[in-house]
């Protein structure tokens, strides 16, 4: 009796414990915390299925968990909150991975306990369990303060992670985003300083989207085609192979310390949905970078250069690029390179002109030098064209600056140079420009434009253009007002010919004299007119250049000087000289000289004699003409001197000389119309080749008995008949092509016994004057005397001698 007692006893208490149990789901619906979780169940159709599972943990948010737009939870997002077993609190360890109900792409999506400062367990960041162990007939309900987020792809979670944002930023520049988030189970080893063990140009070339491939080699050398959790790293060295190719060496020492090639893994198992990301100390480089080798190609892509780089893989030069050789590379940003300001046929000429066939370090300069660069168009044979550098000294600098910059014509440095391999670049402020065609540079400069106007005058400017490798000597203005009176008889219409031959005389072609390269030494150059130029580099280094008339080889009356050196043209370079330099193919006449100057009248009084072809046509002796200037004519009778032949044919005489032009210099600050020829600024020759000084110079005329002294004065050079008192001021002069030539004068000069006979001498003078001031005072004294002898008479007075008789 008693054994059946006992029996029915124990099958209620059993009854009634089964009768009390309740389910996860039951549990939920039982307790009003949980009325929003259970409306999210059931809306998702997911409560029916809860209560089928065998066993679970739930992460049970409670109400307050939820916000507005938390009530419109997908599937998907609850499932992430079933774990398909029962685990209570006590059980966890820390960095555990729990799989959930939740799959993508068949993978279970992992929830990460970890324990955190109030000893709480926290399945997610910000998210506690604040009511542990919540049991349940099929489980555990785990009630936590938050909302679970299923991971998101690779790709995401690391945008969205503080430490994995460089590595983020570096796989969309790489362009392997898409790759990461279509990717079926990667593992990541990311690092916060990717690029930190590579030098300036290569993370410069590695940020720069031309470099996305390289990039993307070096993001790879940190991937793993599998999925890695840490739980799963053994003991030991282990190896794993990259999407690089390289294998990664894992280490996980006793002390449960994981190292990726020597660098600590900081962070573990930071999920995504399609894989795992472990956060590393330090960058993890492949060993192995020959992909990444710098090469002048890739460090113009790191300096924001690829729009040079394109522009000259574009036009063939693409070997400047990947090249063994010395160069050093002007290098200008894309924002400053403008190809369509270019002609279309020079681009590629305009290109290889940023590129110089030497590697020039910074202290290799010197300023003003010419660099030799690629370019050779419109220069003929192998001739390149020149890069002028200025070389600046920094006084004043920030701290690690450069002690001097360069500055390549106009494109200033704004950055290190780089060397790589055995070539360098500088970067610019902009692209260079190609030097401008002859006819264009030269109009810049107005001290040329005598020159200038001289080339299209003379037809001579579509030669200078057209010639290739040509080195132009440009006379300045003054240069060409020393000629006088030839430049004027060269700028005539009719001598068109002759000073076209006087222009291509100044143009050496097929070689370039630039300054600093030319050899010491006398040179003989082929000209555009035929003849030859001598051009001279002297130990000073000077650039001299002589035609023909020079009295020696120092003789700077006619010898020209390069005063300013090296302008450069598109074929070839430019010197200005401080003289016009005449080949011996120039035939000039005294005619031509007198013709083109305003000597009309003495011209007309030479056609009347019988000595005028011989002294103004022919050129096998030379003779020095003293032509009067019409003004000068005007004040004589000309009408009454033509009638006596004799008489004229004496005046004619007088003034012709049967020597060769004197040579006359005349001093800076001179009045006359010729200082102003001859007063060159920048002009510091020393010219002593002077026939005339101060004390005067004596010639012969024509005229047998008469002389003429030429005298230096202050104000320029005098001319006069011998014995004559009166004196003619030099207006103008020139040299004909027999070194005789004409010399202009203000006055007519008269023979002796015509202009009233020789002067008397000095003494005389003095004599003749002191008579006339001591006649003056026996004048004055009578004069005196006799004024008082009227004034006593008038008064009265008698003498008494007087009244005696």
């Amino acid at each position: 009796m008693m054994n059946r007692w006992l029996l029915l006893k124990f099958c209620i208490v059993v009854w009634s414990a089964v009768a009390t149990a309740k389910t996860i789901v039951e549990t939920l619906e039982a307790d009003d915390k949980f009325k929003v979780l259970v409306r999210q169940l059931k809306k998702t159709d997911l409560l029916q299925d809860l209560d089928q599972y065998r066993e679970a943990t739930v992460f049970a948010p409670a109400n307050e968990a939820f916000n507005q737009a938390a009530e419109r939870m997908t599937r998907a997002q609850l499932l992430y909150h079933i774990l398909p077993r029962a685990i209570q609190t006590d059980d966890f360890y820390e960095g555990e991975l729990l799989d959930t109900s939740y799959t993508e792409d068949g993978k279970s999506q992992k929830i990460k306990m970890t324990n955190n400062d109030n000893n709480k367990w926290s399945p997610a960041p910000n998210v506690e369990i604040v009511d542990p162990d919540v049991h349940a007939d099929n489980g555990v309900i785990q009630v936590i303060n938050g909302l679970l987020t299923p991971p998101k792809d690779l790709d995401q979670t690391m945008a969205e992670c503080d430490q994995l944002h460089e590595f983020s930023d570096l796989a969309e520049k790489a362009h392997i985003t898409t790759e990461l988030k279509r990717a079926t189970g990667y593992t990541i080893f990311a690092t916060q300083d990717v690029l930190g063990d590579l030098t300036d140009p290569e993370k410069a070339y590695l940020n720069h989207s031309a470099a996305r491939t390289d990039l993307a080699q070096v993001l790879r050398h940190q991937i793993a085609d599998k999925v890695l959790y840490f739980g799963e790293i053994p003991t030991g060295k282990t190896q794993l192979e990259t999407l690089q190719g390289e294998p990664l060496e894992i280490m996980l020492d006793k002390n449960n310390e994981v190292t990726v090639n020597g660098a600590k893994v900081l962070k573990t198992d930071i999920l995504a949905s399609n894989g795992v990301i472990h956060l590393v100390e330090k960058s993890i480089l492949p060993k192995d970078r020959d992909f990444l080798k710098m090469d002048v190609r890739k460090t113009l892509i790191g300096l924001n250069a690829t729009k040079f780089v394109s522009l000259l893989e574009g036009h063939g030069l693409e070997h400047y690029l990947k090249t063994n050789d010395a160069y050093t590379v002007i290098a200008p940003p894309n924002e400053e390179l403008d190809e369509s300001d270019v002609p279309r046929n020079m681009i590629r000429s305009w290109l290889k002109y940023h590129i110089v066939a030497k590697k020039y370090d910074l202290d290799n300069f010197t300023d003003g030098e010419l660099l030799r660069t690629e370019s050779s168009d419109h220069l003929g044979g192998d001739s390149k064209q020149r890069l002028i550098v200025h070389v600046i000294e920094q006084t004043q600098k920030p701290v690690n600056a450069m002690k001097k910059s360069v500055q390549f014509d106009r494109a200033s440095l704004i950055g290190n140079p780089v060397p790589v391999d055995n070539s360098i670049i500088y970067p610019v402020s902009r692209s260079l420009a190609l030097p401008r065609d002859p006819l264009s540079r030269l109009p810049l400069n107005l001290d040329l434009s005598t020159f200038v106007a001289s080339l299209y005058a003379s037809g001579a400017a579509d030669d200078i253009r057209s010639a290739e490798g040509i080195t132009l000597f440009a006379p300045t203005n003054k240069a060409f007002a020393r000629l006088g009176i030839l430049t004027k008889h060269l700028l005539q219409p009719s001598s068109q010919d002759k000073l076209a031959d006087v222009i291509k005389f100044h143009a050496i072609k097929n070689e370039l004299y630039y300054l600093n390269e030319t050899t010491k030494g006398e040179h003989r150059a082929p000209t555009l007119a035929g003849t030859e130029l001598n051009v001279n580099k002297t130990d000073d280094g000077n650039l001299y250049i002589r035609g023909t008339g020079a009295g020696d080889g120092s003789d700077r009356s006619v010898i020209g000087k390069v005063v300013r050196s090296d302008l450069l043209v598109s074929n070839g370079v430019i010197h200005k000289v401080d003289r016009v330099e005449i080949p011996v193919t120039l035939k000039v006449t005294n005619r031509d000289l007198l013709l083109a100057e305003n000597t009309n009248s003495f011209v007309t009084l030479l056609s009347k004699t019988n000595i005028s072809e011989h002294i103004l046509d022919r050129l096998d002796e030379p003779y020095t003409i003293l032509a009067p200037s019409d003004r000068a004519f005007a004040k004589l009778n000309v009408t009454e001197l033509l009638q006596n032949p004799e008489q004229l044919l004496r005046i004619a005489r007088l003034h012709v000389l049967p020597v060769a032009i004197p040579r006359m210099s005349l001093e800076p600050g001179q009045v006359s119309r010729l200082s102003s020829y001859f007063d060159d600024e920048g002009d510091d020759s020393d010219d002593t080749h002077s026939d005339v000084d101060g004390n005067g110079v004596e010639f012969e005329s024509l005229l047998s008995d008469e002389k003429i002294v030429m005298k230096k004065v202050d104000a320029g050079y005098t001319v006069q008949v011998k014995g004559d008192s009166h004196s003619a001021d030099v207006v103008n002069l020139g040299r004909a092509t027999n070194n005789g030539g004409v010399i202009e004068i203000d006055r007519v000069l008269l023979p002796t016994d015509i202009s009233g006979g020789r002067g008397l001498p000095w003494w005389a003078v003095l004599l003749i004057v002191i008579g006339v001031l001591l006649g003056a005072a026996v004048l004055a004294a009578l004069g005196y005397y006799g004024w008082r002898w009227w004034k006593e008479r008038r008064q009265g007075y008698i003498s008494l001698d007087e009244n005696r008789e």
